[in-house]
């Protein structure tokens, strides 16, 4: 038993177990011993979140990091009284440069570099039982590597019938894979996700031959794909039988009920909702509020005879939305791609009373903490904007607060010409905030300064397009991208970049003219250089 229970007990439990009391006395030591191990995990699981320094706003919901100890491995859970939530940020081998980056890599670096255009649902394997999960991706062409902290034995049962996984692209930075496990028991949090998180966090590896593969299903597209994926922008099955059963069921309610109905007043969002919205975000969840009419509000609940009078609508990707008045489906509250994904499974509505005045927010919990430049698409007052030079970092893919202070270290190494150095600083800021594209071409400019072999010239050459995936207009990256096809002897595409460079820049600089300048004469000593022929050349 626990400490805890022996501070609650009424008299001091035996030491030794044959000295354990007898017959009914022994039913109530157990008893006992069995709530005390209740209240334990309630306590330990209501802890889970608040060790990493997260919030708990409804009691029954917790966010957590998983993976390896000491590794920034981007695995993320969250958890509610009914399911489990796992997602995973798969990003491309080049991205990273320590060590802990390979455990949730697309591929290996051997594997031919696939990208993020390559992924498709087969690169992965998931697999549920009732009392295990197992998460692999293609490691090369008949090998499967394992997720870290997620292939083992689980906490406690899960419902294998309700457990699915999706992926979704976010632009061409990274796939994300959403992982809902429903508990078999309900109504209560776990403490923890794998059974022994010591066995679950090595590392191990499987080939075809010991893979047993998951069953294959055709999807709406015609392509096989695991039977435990789901589609993005649909429901998973399960779910859309019970809403055909639903759907029956009602028909023939109404079928059976001869008496005409009265007709009632249809009402509209425009009259009732003000859509001048407020946005509160944080690292764990996105809250969006508006007000509502005071009387509107009264009349409705009056004649519907309920306060259920909204619909929530998430797709299992969790990156779309659609909110909306029962009855008025045709004008929407919110409807659109959201600027990233949330917990379909915590995602909620509700109403409070601010200053007599009704206010109706809406809670979302992100999957990932990167912070959104928007929340839905098309929303323009629901668009962070760059009021300040925070604002302004946020924006630029910085905003973790230790990211923040190793990119300060690296800038100032960088100054004092300790490249090397500057780069372990930009490694690391970059382990935290993968789209930090300015860190990125600043990490390109400190490579540059000593690696002089073509692959790790390549490999710089990949930072500074990636800064350009992030911000298409990023004049620094153009620059960056120019030397480095310079340096690779790749002119005619240099001077492009530099004169592409050049028209993004607004400051009308000089220096742009003296590179271009500078690089074409260097185009010129290189295709002027003397080559030996086959006669002045040893053998």
């Amino acid at each position: 038993c626990s400490s805890a229970f022996l501070a609650r007990s009424p008299r001091p439990l035996p030491s030794h177990p044959l000295a354990r009391p007898c017959g009914s006395q022994h039913r109530r030591w157990r008893s006992r011993c069995a709530r005390a191990r209740d209240v334990d995990a309630d306590r330990l699981s209501t802890e889970a979140g608040s060790r990493q320094g997260f919030e708990n706003p409804a009691g029954m919901e917790t966010h957590h990091i998983l993976g390896p100890p000491k590794e920034f491995s981007h695995c993320y859970g969250y958890q509610t009284a009914d399911s489990y939530c796992i997602a995973i940020q798969l990003r491309p081998p080049y991205e990273g440069g320590g060590g802990c980056r390979k455990i949730h890599q697309i591929t290996s670096d051997w594997d031919s570099r696939k990208g993020v255009e390559d992924l498709t649902p087969n690169d992965m394997m998931i697999k549920f039982t009732e009392r295990s999960i197992e998460v692999c991706k293609r490691g090369g062409s008949s090998s499967w590597h394992m997720i870290r902290g997620l292939h083992g034995p689980t906490y406690q049962q899960m419902n294998r019938e309700k457990s699915y996984w999706t992926m979704t692209k976010h632009g061409g930075r990274y796939w994300l894979i959403s992982i809902e496990i429903v508990k078999k028991t309900p109504g209560k949090l776990w403490s923890r996700l794998m059974r022994d998180e010591r066995e679950a966090n090595r590392p191990n590896m499987k080939w075809d031959k010991d893979m047993q593969r998951t069953p294959m299903i055709m999807d709406k597209d015609g392509k096989f794909v695991p039977s435990t994926f789901c589609h993005p922008h649909q429901k998973p099955k399960y779910e859309t039988q019970e809403a055909d059963l639903d759907e029956v069921f009602i028909e023939e309610l109404e079928m059976l009920e001869d008496e005409p109905q009265e007709t009632k007043k249809k009402w509209l969002m425009k009259d009732l909702v003000d859509l001048r919205f407020g946005m509160e975000e944080s690292t764990l969840s996105m809250l969006v509020s508006m007000n509502m009419d005071p009387e509107k509000w009264r009349e409705i609940q009056r004649d519907l005879g309920t306060s259920d009078v909204f619909s929530l609508d998430i797709p299992f990707g969790g990156n779309h939305i659609k909110f909306y008045l029962k009855g008025d489906e045709d004008s929407p509250i919110l409807a659109g791609r959201l600027g990233g994904c949330v917990w379909r499974k915590g995602s909620r509505w509700h109403v409070e009373m601010r200053e007599g005045r009704p206010m109706l927010e809406l809670y979302m919990p992100k999957q990932t903490p990167e912070p959104w430049s928007y929340v839905v698409e098309g929303y323009h007052s629901l668009s962070r904007t760059a009021y300040d030079p925070y604002q302004q970092m946020i924006l630029d893919g910085l905003w973790d607060d230790e990211a923040i202070e190793e990119k300060a270290k690296g800038d100032e190494y960088f100054r004092n010409s300790e490249y090397r150095s500057a780069v372990k600083c930009y490694d690391r800021t970059l382990e935290r905030n993968p789209d930090s594209y300015i860190t990125l071409t600043n990490r390109a400019a400190a490579r540059l300064a000593f690696e002089t072999e073509k692959f790790k010239v390549e490999e710089i050459l990949e930072d500074a397009q990636r800064a350009l995936e992030i911000n298409p207009q990023w004049y620094k990256a153009k620059f960056r991208e120019g030397i480095i096809l310079c340096k690779l002897h790749r002119y005619d595409e240099a001077v492009w970049a530099l004169e592409e460079g050049q028209r993004m820049d607004r400051s009308n600089n000089v220096s742009w003219e003296e590179e271009i300048a500078t690089l074409k004469e260097e185009r010129i000593k290189w295709h002027n250089r003397k080559k030996l022929t086959y006669l002045n050349d040893v053998e």
